[in-house]
């Protein structure tokens, strides 16, 4: 009982929020840390401790994603896989479209916040990160 209404009242506050504006995409920015996913039966799967973060770069509509690997001794790894992506905009909404050599995948912005993302994937699956402040890489991948 206590989840759904917890829903309820995510559902609620979500659909008053503002919408997305062009300018707040540069919002994506930075480095972001899952921390649970909703399925389309309300399932909820909590991630309370991350090994890998995902580092976001956007800039004139068209970004890149890169995992970050956190290491036990404070340090970071990258990997060598950066995913690219753009954004569309339609219908007062953002889309993120992305693109490997294996698959492409659309995901709608349904939050964008200076402390948190939400995504909506095409199955209607949402994503919730928020933003790791302590992890700085600058674009190189090299820390700052």
């Amino acid at each position: 009982m206590k989840k759904t209404l917890l829903y309820f009242i995510c559902f609620v506050l979500l659909s008053c929020s503002e919408s997305i504006q062009e300018s707040d995409l540069q919002l994506l920015n930075g480095i972001w840390e899952i921390e649970k996913v909703v399925s389309t039966d309300n399932v909820v799967k909590e991630y309370k401790i991350n090994e890998a973060v995902e580092q976001i770069q956007f800039e004139d509509g068209k970004g890149t994603r890169r995992k970050v690997r956190l290491v036990y001794n404070g340090n970071f790894l990258l990997n060598n896989i950066i995913q690219e992506f753009t954004v569309e905009g339609k219908e007062n909404s953002f889309f993120i479209l992305n693109k490997t050599e294996f698959s492409s995948w659309k995901e709608e912005i349904k939050v964008l916040t200076n402390e948190k993302i939400m995504l909506e994937n095409e199955q209607g699956i949402q994503y919730y990160y928020k933003r790791r402040n302590d992890i700085k890489i600058g674009k190189d991948g090299k820390e700052i």
